[in-house]
């Protein structure tokens, strides 16, 4: 790993713990173990850094490459499979637990370097959702609507598992699904 990722991930670790405003560039710096200015070097700014924390790092490709549906069983109920989507897709966001901690908090702060990716890692979510439901449980007659449902209990339970964070993921996980399931079957 070189300099500038490293920068990059101590960036994302300290700042999805108390927020971009929260950290300075001295901080980071003596994080990373190197001067200030090898961070200007970088970054010319703390914006800078934030949206190259977003942008770069391709957070979104590699969320939507982690939801792979493999082994799912096309004779198993629609419940089952709309559940086993879910899961995978949760299992998914929980790979990148600190960018989306990041981009909620930083949208929360109405942050503006952080709204467009956080707007297209939104639409990233909406699209990969609609994608697998049309693939995995094509009975459902109103896929737009169920993957809008879908992310929102994604959302759901990523904000329960912040503010409850010893509450076991797998038991959240199955609370939202289950949710899922029965708001829409």
């Amino acid at each position: 790993m070189n300099q500038r990722e490293r920068i990059l991930d101590e960036a994302l670790r300290l700042m999805s713990a108390e927020g971009s405003a929260a950290m300075s560039m001295r901080q980071l710096a003596q994080a990373c173990g190197v001067q200030v200015a090898a961070i200007y070097h970088y970054f010319p700014s703390k914006d800078a850094l934030l949206q190259s924390v977003f942008e770069e790092r391709r957070y979104d490709t590699r969320l939507a490459s982690q939801v792979q549906v493999a082994g799912l069983e096309a004779e198993a109920d629609v419940p089952e499979r709309l559940r086993a989507v879910f899961n995978l897709f949760w299992s998914g966001a929980l790979e990148e637990e600190d960018v989306l901690r990041l981009l909620l908090g930083e949208g929360l702060r109405n942050q503006a370097v952080a709204l467009p990716t956080g707007s297209a890692m939104l639409e990233l979510f909406r699209t990969g959702v609609l994608s697998l439901l049309e693939q995995y449980v094509p009975e459902i007659q109103d896929t737009e609507t169920v993957s809008e449902v879908f992310v929102a209990q994604i959302f759901a339970g990523f904000i329960q598992h912040i503010f409850q964070p010893d509450l076991d993921t797998d038991l959240v996980a199955s609370r939202a699904a289950e949710v899922l399931v029965r708001s829409v079957l």
